[in-house]
């Protein structure tokens, strides 16, 4: 895809010479823009949300720990949480690593923007596909609930739950591999430092891992994306037919009634986590798409400075997915609320 080129005509004598023919990108941001909304997405809210984030998937852990992972619901948002917290950890020392004093201290033996690409960069790429698929796995369950409800505990187990977890954990570990035999830190010379420090460097006899991390990561995000938007839309539409159905079943109406409340309170808070993260992820769809489909379009091409844009916006929401989940929890699910409260209270008697 060729971008298209404009161009105005511009006089530079008052009486009329020769016009000058000005070409500008429509695509092209300049230098100032770029610093601008950097410094306020990613240096500021970004790394504002992420000390949210990292306290409340602290609390996370500690509150489903206390529960029991004797459910296979629980295992999986306990499993949410600590990619959750490892996220925004990740996250956050990337905006430190782009944050202009951070990066002007002559103490640095490194080059952070370069060593965060290694150090956060990609890092925070496989959490977020882990965070996708633990998704998508939870959503699928919640479909079998529904689907096959006098099944679904013989089908769905704890044991079973925790090895596709570590299963999907792993597998989203490994196109990394690639990316770390392809650059490598070493001592650079930057000019503008006038100091020789570590930075990012090419192996230049393994060309053809070029991208393939990349690649790999963009496919997982394009096929975990959709399959959480369908399976949430089928959830949505079997919970009110649950609903309706139970409620015209023969049992007591109190008895009618708490099945459904028991049902949608479970599934209620995975439609909910699964729509945050369709919200917050679609930038990063967007960002991976043009990747793909604009030359230039990445972090040294033509169009670095948009690049940089999107990637600020990207990491900000992906932030915010990871760190609203404590707030959506306790909302959506009265047992955490009971768990939390708990813990609170026996704090403040001692």
């Amino acid at each position: 895809m060729n971008s298209t080129l404009y161009y105005e005509v511009v006089s530079l004598e008052p009486t009329g010479g020769s016009p000058l023919i000005v070409l500008f990108d429509p695509l092209d941001v300049s230098d100032h823009i770029k610093d601008i909304i950097q410094f306020v997405v990613l240096e500021v809210l970004t790394a504002a949300v992420c000390l949210l984030g990292m306290a409340g998937n602290i609390l996370n852990i500690v509150l489903f720990c206390r529960q029991g992972v004797t459910s296979s619901v629980n295992v999986s948002f306990l499993a949410l949480s600590v990619a959750d917290f490892l996220n925004v950890l990740i996250t956050e020392w990337v905006s430190i690593c782009f944050n202009d004093r951070f990066v002007n201290l002559q103490e640095l033996t490194f080059f952070p923007p370069d060593v965060s690409y290694l150090t956060g960069g990609f890092p925070h790429a496989c959490l977020s596909r882990i965070t996708a698929w633990i998704t998508v796995y939870m959503t699928a369950e919640r479909c079998l609930c529904i689907a096959l409800p006098f099944k679904v505990k013989a089908l769905i187990t704890v044991k079973g739950t925790v090895v596709i977890i570590i299963s999907i954990s792993c597998l989203t570990m490994i196109p990394l591999i690639p990316e770390y035999c392809f650059f490598y830190l070493d001592w650079t010379y930057f000019p503008q430092y006038n100091r020789t420090i570590l930075g990012l460097l090419p192996r230049l006899d393994r060309l053809d891992l070029e991208g393939i991390s990349f690649l790999v990561y963009t496919v997982m995000m394009f096929t975990s994306f959709p399959a959480i938007v369908v399976m949430t839309t089928v959830l949505i539409v079997q919970l009110n037919k649950l609903s309706r159905w139970r409620g015209g079943a023969q049992a007591s109406k109190d008895q009618a009634k708490a099945l459904a409340v028991k049902d949608k309170m479970a599934i209620r808070t995975v439609v909910v986590v699964a729509c945050v993260l369709i919200v917050t992820f679609t930038p990063t769809v967007v960002f991976s798409a043009l990747s793909f489909t604009i030359p230039g379009f990445h972090l040294k091409g033509r169009y670095s400075n948009i690049y940089i844009i999107f990637v600020s916006f990207a990491f900000f929401f992906d932030a915010t997915n990871a760190s609203v989940n404590t707030f959506l929890y306790y909302v959506m699910n009265s047992s955490f609320r009971k768990t939390f409260h708990a813990l609170f209270s026996l704090g403040h008697k001692k």
